[in-house]
């Protein structure tokens, strides 16, 4: 990766904000911002602060479509340049508002540097008082930089996940020091943040950093208790904030800081992203104000460039479907090579479900999402949780995919050619990818598919022999399988797979001494011994989890349902109906839905996506082997809340909470995959 040479230039679009756009009070302070920030990128390599994050956050969404990749690369090359562990602390925002650029293209150079910079700041923070008491930190404190180091490692799924198990790394270590923090680092009285654990004034700046963190937690992990973190820390902040719109240092009221609060602004505008909630935009949008007045009058480049980039963030929030600048997450746009076109989307559509489907437009506008602008390569997608392929193959093979299906399946056979524990979920999840070529001998190489799936069930059945057929284990070693979903969740899984094979290739044994059939009896039996609940009619996540959850129980329901069919047996038929009866406990009718748990209903009231979707899908297939027609009535209503409550501009959200729909990046793709799948079923049962 080289410099761009002196005598190169590199073109800026013209942005004009729309007359509705909340950024167009500031239309002229950004173009002159913007001019002001063009010239500083000379200066990228040698700056100690934050010029080297929010000169490039603003520089690189703003260059033409024109402009070569590899003109980009050498824009971005200063910012790959070894340093302190100071200036990496801003100069990887700028490598990352760089991928941002290219964030799909071969940018091996930035990853490199993106890693390096990140083990750099992992070894250096190892004591964090330490580092924060060191040059070029003033006014961190321990809280505000590891609140920063956090955010800058939560950031890497969303620029480096794609073929790179190393995300999951960076992602889990993030995790870990915001949880940390929210234990080490508030206040006495539980509200707000200090700037170091032994410190007793609440002040605005380690709040800031800490919202940073939270959100990406947030988007990240897909946790409400992240979010509520944020929120309550918002709602600490709020005390600060002056008549003018800007916020106060600390409760003394005496001075504004203009860097913390154009921090400040960005972390609101987040905040509204995830949320919805329209008064933290306006909050930013007055801080936004204040800075751009008399009192924010500045020549500090690094902070122009930031309020520029802020009321870039706040137009396309508003105005921009899918733009990709820090702050939003990366997508494709449909001009990118390779993505589908609109109309061989709605050709797919059209072959994966009928003219009058009842929920024809929801189908077609997430499936265009998922094909034309979710990022996916090499068979592997952005933002899921291992869980996407599996349900994309089957959906795409159906609708006639000769693309990318191929390749979802040739990598779940090279996951499967040498097992990893770190592939485990890619490994579980994909063996239904694997299902579906052997359903699709003219597309894809069934025979090759079929070996790759009996590695995957030898593999499955000797953990669960090891584990007595109940994943005590590998609940443990995994931590519910990554999720803390619990033993019972990964028995279901792995059972299904054994199941299907059963059904697709009746009286086989795999390697002579392992019968799929017998192995998923084993796991369902071991969990009816391990943790049925007679009580209460259901299954426990976990042995000793008073807790009632809709996923293991649906997740069982759909297992119980399979094996009366393959087997006859009507004991599994009847318990079935037995947890179905059950889980009315859970049932919420005034919504049409399942909370996901009984700790989760009332005042804090929560009903996710992925929980859901199982449940419609297991009284889709209590319906079509029972006949009873309340069965199909309650997965409808179930459909219906889907999309009605969680569904917004072609994206299944993951949860209502307290009412409220998330939104902004609160999403993932193998759950919209799935959904989709499971209308594509609706659809078959109802004929």
């Amino acid at each position: 990766m080289l410099p761009v040479r002196a005598d190169e230039t590199v073109t800026l679009t013209q942005r004009q904000f729309a007359a509705t756009s909340p950024a167009a009070p500031f239309q002229g302070v950004f173009t002159e911002a913007r001019r002001l920030a063009a010239a500083t990128t000379p200066v990228w390599p040698s700056v100690e602060g934050d010029l080297a994050a929010w000169g490039p956050a603003l520089i690189f969404p703003l260059l033409d479509t024109t402009v070569p990749t590899h003109v980009v690369l050498g824009l971005a090359a200063p910012l790959a340049a070894d340093g302190t562990a100071p200036q990496l602390m801003f100069r990887t925002l700028g490598l990352y508002a760089a991928k941002s650029r290219v964030p799909f293209a071969d940018t091996p150079a930035l990853t490199q540097a993106i890693n390096r910079n990140l083990n750099t700041l992992e070894h250096t923070t190892a004591d964090l008082e330490t580092f924060a008491g060191g040059p070029g930190m003033d006014g961190w404190g321990s809280i505000g930089a590891g609140a920063w180091l956090a955010y800058l490692e939560l950031l890497y799924r969303d620029y480096g996940e794609l073929g790179n198990p190393g995300a999951t790394r960076w992602n889990a270590d993030g995790l870990r020091i915001v949880d940390e923090l929210l234990l080490r680092g508030r206040m006495p009285d539980g509200k707000g943040f200090r700037t170091d654990p032994r410190a007793d004034q609440r002040t605005l700046w380690p709040n800031v950093l800490m919202l940073y963190a939270l959100v990406q937690a947030y988007e990240s992990a897909e946790q409400v208790k992240y979010e509520s973190a944020a929120v309550a820390t918002a709602d600490v902040v709020e005390a600060l904030r002056a008549a003018d719109g800007g916020y106060s240092s600390s409760a003394a009221m005496a001075d504004k800081d203009t860097r913390a609060n154009a921090y400040l602004a960005g972390a609101l505008l987040l905040l509204w992203k995830d949320t919805g909630e329209t008064h933290y935009r306006e909050r930013a949008l007055g801080i936004l104000h204040w800075l751009s007045g008399a009192a924010g009058t500045t020549n500090d480049a690094a902070l122009r460039a930031h309020g520029a980039y802020l009321i870039l963030l706040a137009d396309s929030l508003s105005t921009q479907r899918f733009e990709n600048l820090i702050g939003r997450r990366p997508m494709r746009v449909t001009s990118e090579l390779g993505a589908p076109s609109a109309k061989a989307v709605d050709e797919m559509a059209q072959r994966l479900r009928p003219a009058d489907f009842r929920y024809r437009a929801v189908f077609d506008a997430v499936l265009h999402t998922l094909l034309e602008h979710a990022p996916q390569a090499g068979g592997d997608f952005a933002y899921d949780y291992g869980d996407a392929p599996g349900y994309a193959a089957r959906v795409l093979l159906d609708g006639g995919d000769r693309t990318i299906a191929p390749q979802i399946i040739q990598r779940e056979q090279r996951l499967l050619s040498w097992p990893r524990p770190r592939d485990f979920d890619e490994i579980s999840f994909g063996a239904d990818a694997l299902l579906a070529a052997i359903d699709h001998p003219d597309a894809v190489d069934a025979a090759a598919a079929q070996r790759s799936l009996r590695r995957y069930l030898l593999l499955s059945d000797g953990l669960a022999f090891l584990d007595r057929y109940y994943f005590d284990w590998l609940d443990w070693l995994t931590d519910g399988g990554g999720f803390e979903y619990g033993p019972t969740v990964l028995g279901a899984q792995i059972a299904a797979t054994h199941l299907r094979f059963a059904e697709q290739f009746r009286d086989q044994s795999v390697m002579r001494f392992i019968h799929p059939l017998a192995v998923g009896r084993a796991l369902i039996d071991a969990a009816g011994r391990r943790a049925w609940d007679a009580g209460r009619h259901v299954y426990r996540a976990r042995p000793q989890d008073d807790t009632v959850w809709l996923l293991p129980n649906v997740m069982m329901i759909v297992d119980l349902l399979h094996t009366r069919q393959l087997t006859g047996d009507a004991t599994y038929m009847a318990r079935a109906e037995e947890v179905a009866a059950g889980l009315d406990a859970l049932w919420d009718d005034a919504r049409g839905a399942y909370f996901a748990s009984s700790a989760q209903m009332g005042d804090d009231a929560y009903e996710s996506l992925s929980t859901n979707s199982y449940a419609a899908l297991a009284l889709l297939r209590l319906f079509a082997t029972t006949q009873k027609p309340v069965y199909r009535e309650r997965a409808l209503r179930v459909f219906d809340f889907i999309a009605h409550d969680l569904y917004a501009d072609g994206i299944f959200y993951h949860h209502l909470s307290r009412g409220r729909r998330a939104t902004g990046d609160i999403w993932c793709t193998g759950c919209n995959w799935r959904m989709l799948s499971a209308l594509m079923e609706l659809d078959r049962v109802s004929k």
